[in-house]
């Protein structure tokens, strides 16, 4: 057995599989002409010598960091303009293990792994191997954050690349980063401002264990300028503490949304412990939905399986039918890339689970078993996920009505992360499923927080409604009701509500006023409707707010 540490490249033709289907030919011609002319003699120039070939995929060994690097460059810069090859790049430094029949190694486990991150047309580089490079090469490369990849223990840093001229508009590929000022405290005390330093700091602590941002605490900001800026200011009078903070875009220092939060300080403690998830949260929902824009001069076609992702969060956020469609076709895109991708599985279940919710519509009991089986792979792939756990939590209350495997994930999805907001939903239709109206009311004071920030707040305030009329609470759900169809006047499925709960509390001129809008406007799915999992006394609800439903 002989051992040597080397740069190991790991490459596949992206779409190998679907191509032979179609053109068997085709498929054959194209590994040929990247053994002839593409990768393998690239890759001898380089000093690149190949150690295993796979059908569509190479595995190659360098004597360089810079060598691999220049490697991965000339390749992909000479497919650009290609109108079939398309190659997935990933590169590690690693030892390698060999003898006379074959080679083995954990290198070559993570290089593989790091291969399914790459873009298609680019390619993906661990931090060992960015370590090694000059600053001038580092400098070619962009930091795309922390990786789980599979089977590999822990998260592993990643560098991107892509030819410059794979798009004629400038490739803003990175990741948004995100940067913590110092908080103010006024007046400031010693307690005022260690009650400030203590929010500061575990803002910071919760942001470093995301990965879809790069975070900058307040001593790194001048050397390294962020996208986004968190400010805080925290006034402190008797019993009463209010702090407020604010996103800003760093570069024009436009304030783009503020949030404020109100508590007793008598116990620092408890005041951090009360307000910090709901910072936290808000910290999150801002910075993914201000996202969308980062890549959208790439087509679908050009992202990787995490920028897919990204992508497809961006459009849910935009709240329309066809926005959520875009974003479907980004995840089959993702797991068509990379199948056991987890959470690009679980995501895809759940919005699959949410356009047939709003559209009143049921999938065949076959894809339907599929989606099952694609939640349980992403539980297995993302155990530390509170979204995984409430994605599958929401299939099997939705779609099996099997209460305690809801009720299982429920309790996981808490344990990982006891303030993730999107848990109250399922509280709530579980407890009406289970006949327990008072306790989906009050899993529903949870939404009472959340500010005029929340993006989903129509969405909300439209489930709420309904929850409070299966309750009997008529005046609570009119309440709700008409704020969401003043807030979005000409959504039909919001005037629908609007009349049923006029209907039920005596508003005549209100339930007028709703029908005559509800006729003016088309006979379409709404995002703010879905259909609901009630009990059979109640599915009233349900057939009231149907798509093709005319008003009470």
């Amino acid at each position: 057995m002989r051992r040597r540490l080397t740069t190991l490249m790991c490459a596949d033709l992206v779409g190998y599989s679907a191509l032979m289907g179609e053109d068997e030919a085709l498929a054959v011609a194209s590994v040929q002409e990247l053994r002839k002319t593409h990768l393998e003699p690239v890759a001898a120039n380089h000093g690149g010598e190949v150690l295993k070939r796979m059908g569509d995929g190479w595995i190659l060994s360098f004597p360089s960091v810079e060598e691999a690097l220049d490697c991965a460059e000339e390749v992909q810069s000479s497919l650009v303009e290609h109108e079939v090859i398309k190659l997935r790049i990933g590169c590690h430094i690693g030892e390698i293990v060999e003898d006379e029949a074959d080679f083995y190694g954990n290198g070559v486990n993570i290089a593989q792994r790091i291969e399914t991150e790459a873009p298609p047309g680019g390619a993906m580089f661990s931090e060992d191997l960015f370590r090694a490079l000059s600053e001038e090469r580092q400098d070619e490369l962009k930091d795309v954050g922390m990786f789980n990849l599979k089977n590999i223990a822990k998260p592993i840093r990643l560098y991107q690349w892509r030819p410059a001229n794979l798009t004629t508009a400038p490739d803003k590929g990175t990741l948004p980063s995100v940067g913590f000022e110092k908080f103010v405290a006024a007046p400031e005390t010693p307690e005022s401002a260690a009650i400030a330093d203590d929010l500061h700091d575990g803002l910071v602590q919760l942001s470093l264990k995301r990965t879809g941002v790069t975070t900058v605490d307040a001593d790194n900001l001048e050397t390294t300028p962020p996208d986004y800026l968190i400010r805080g200011r925290l006034r402190v009078s008797g019993t009463r503490a209010r702090f407020t903070m604010s996103l800003i875009l760093r570069e024009e220092m436009q304030t783009l949304w503020t949030g404020t939060y109100e508590g007793d300080p008598t116990d620092p403690f408890a005041f951090v412990d009360d307000i910090m998830p709901r910072l936290e949260g808000d910290v999150r929902l801002q910075t993914i939905q201000r996202d969308g824009d980062r890549l959208a001069h790439l087509s679908l076609n050009q992202l990787s399986v995490s920028e897919l992702r990204a992508r497809a969060a961006s459009h849910f956020f935009k709240q329309t039918i066809a926005d959520w469609e875009v974003g479907l076709a980004a995840l089959d895109r993702a797991v068509l890339l990379s199948p056991g991708d987890g959470m690009s599985l679980a995501m895809r279940a759940q919005s699959r689970l949410n356009l047939g919710g709003v559209m009143f519509t049921n999938e065949t009991p076959e894809v339907l078993d599929q989606l099952g089986r694609d939640l349980d792979v992403a539980v297995a792939e993302c155990s530390t996920s509170d979204f995984v756990f409430w994605a599958r939590g929401a299939y099997r209350l939705k779609v099996k009505r099997d209460l305690a495997g809801a009720a299982s994930d429920i309790a996981r999805s808490r344990e990982i992360n006891p303030n993730f907001i999107g848990i109250v939903d399922l509280i709530a239709q579980k407890a009406f499923l289970e006949g327990d109206y008072d306790g989906a009311l009050e899993a529903l004071t949870a939404y009472e927080e959340m500010g005029s920030g929340d993006p989903f707040r129509v969405n909300r305030l439209c489930f709420n409604a309904r929850i409070l009329l299966g309750a009997g609470e008529a005046e609570a759900a009119h309440v709700a009701a008409l704020e969401a169809s003043d807030l979005s006047p000409m959504d039909r499925g919001l005037q629908l509500l609007k009349a049923l709960t006029c209907e039920k509390v005596g508003d005549k001129a209100g339930l007028e006023a709703a029908r005559a809008a509800a006729r003016n406007l088309q006979k379409a799915p709404s995002v703010t409707v879905n259909r609901l999992v009630l009990p059979d006394e109640l599915q009233w609800l349900n057939d009231t707010l149907h798509p093709e439903a005319e008003p009470v």
